[in-house]
């Protein structure tokens, strides 16, 4: 499980102070690492693959799909304005009045926007019917400094294909030459990327309002580079203030490249799940949600609820809600995402009770070559209750988002989550309530 998507991209935090027991347990600074339903759940088959490969339905995964292992890509997405002003919109506190009617209206003024970093695909499970796998996205700092996760996603698809990712191999084999529908085109390509060559099939797609295009590796399945454009509303004419001025929306430019793939290596990925998860339906999380500016700090009580969903035979499914008490008579909003957690994550709702006692202070657990995140045991102790955890964190480096998971050591239960953001001096600290 990803926990940061928990607010849904929204859980930015301040950095950890070390040094009391009640504080190391969200992991002692001493110990960073140097800067360097069928059976239970529901499949999804919305899949627009499934239209153009049908056989894709009945396909087993590629054979380098195996629970634990990671796929990065690197990503990067625009937005280009066709015009400052995108148009005008209906407002009562609009300053501009259509003669015609008496309503008021605002300016929509265009915004460009640019931005890269990397997406990691991670196989939770793989079942004859269905693989489970988690999405986080990473931004690049356009400053230079680290990379920040933006987002958490997760999904249970058929195994033929998953998204955009992969898809079955021998079935793209055999269709690529004779794919059918309005505007698509296909074609067999040599393709070549960092230094290696691919025999790949080119798949474009055009709609009204733009395109897609995949190279997808013949042998593996592995989808090399994806790239999109979109506009999102044609050119047109409005009246300002007794003038025509031309106006646009946007074109959307995206692409992904392929960058590597790896296993992942824990103690306990392969393990069963714990048995202290056994029957657990509901999972409640709080705390509160701090920002510190200017000397002042800020607390809003801040609620976390984990609903299983669904179970597969090494993992849950999960709807998660988190709502932070604004307390300012502002109407409250739940946030409400999914996500997974199995034996073959780094970071899940539970860990093997084994496998943390086989762990040390300041242990390396992962480093990833391409966001440098490090995951480390960063304490080992009581936490305020006198209860022994371990506490597993995902660290960069100071200037760095920090993610603190405190499981028990005699469960194996995630007992407390605490995510700090230097840059945004905000942390969010939520305890298991039950």
């Amino acid at each position: 499980m990803s926990v940061c998507g928990w607010v849904g991209g929204m859980v930015v935090m301040a950095m950890l102070a070390a040094g009391t027991t009640a504080s190391a347990q969200f992991g002692n600074q001493e110990n960073n690492p140097r800067p360097d339903a069928r059976h239970g759940y529901q499949i999804d088959t919305n899949n627009p693959l499934f239209l153009i490969f049908p056989g894709l339905k009945e396909a087993p995964s590629p054979d380098w799909v195996k629970p634990g292992m990671r796929v990065t890509y690197f990503s990067a997405s625009a937005t280009i304005p066709r015009g400052d002003i995108a148009g005008l919109v209906q407002d009562t506190e609009g300053r501009w009045i259509d003669p015609a009617t008496g309503q008021p209206y605002r300016v929509e003024y265009n915004r460009g926007s640019y931005g890269d970093g990397y997406n990691q695909l991670d196989v939770v499970s793989l079942n004859e019917d269905a693989v489970a796998y988690t999405l986080r996205a990473y931004g690049n700092d356009l400053m230079g400094g680290p990379v920040r996760q933006l987002s958490s996603t997760a999904g249970i698809t058929l195994p033929g294909a998953a998204a955009d990712w992969w898809m079955n191999p021998r079935v793209l084999d055999q269709t690529a030459d004779n794919l059918r529908g309005p505007g698509v085109k296909s074609a067999r390509i040599a393709y070549k990327l960092d230094d290696e060559q691919y025999n790949a099939v080119w798949i474009s797609t055009k709609t009204a309002g733009g395109y897609t295009s995949s190279v997808i590796d013949l042998s593996s399945g592995l989808t090399l580079h994806y790239s999109s454009s979109y506009t999102s509303r044609p050119d047109g004419v409005t009246n300002l203030d007794g003038s025509s001025i031309k106006v646009g929306g946007g074109t959307s430019l995206g692409m992904t490249t392929f960058k590597g793939m790896r296993q992942l290596t824990a103690p306990w990925i392969g393990m069963p799940m714990p048995k202290s998860l056994e029957g657990v339906r509901q999972m409640v999380y709080e705390g509160e949600m701090a920002m510190t500016m200017m000397g002042n700090t800020l607390s809003k009580p801040m609620r976390v609820v984990y609903d299983f969903t669904g179970r597969g035979k090494d993992f849950i499914a999960i709807k998660r809600t988190t709502r932070i008490d604004m307390q300012n008579g502002m109407p409250q909003e739940d946030v409400v995402s999914t996500t997974l957690s199995g034996s073959h994550q780094l970071l899940p709702m539970a860990i093997p009770p084994r496998a943390l006692a086989q762990l040390r202070n300041g242990q390396v657990i992962d480093k990833d070559p391409f966001t440098k995140v490090n995951t480390f045991v960063s304490f080992i102790g009581q936490d305020p209750s006198g209860d022994e955890v371990v506490t597993l964190t995902e660290y960069i480096d100071e200037k760095a988002t920090r993610m603190d998971y405190v499981y028990q050591l005699n469960s194996g239960i995630l007992s407390a989550m605490q995510f700090s953001d230097p840059t945004m001096n905000t942390k969010n600290t939520v305890y298991l309530v039950r």
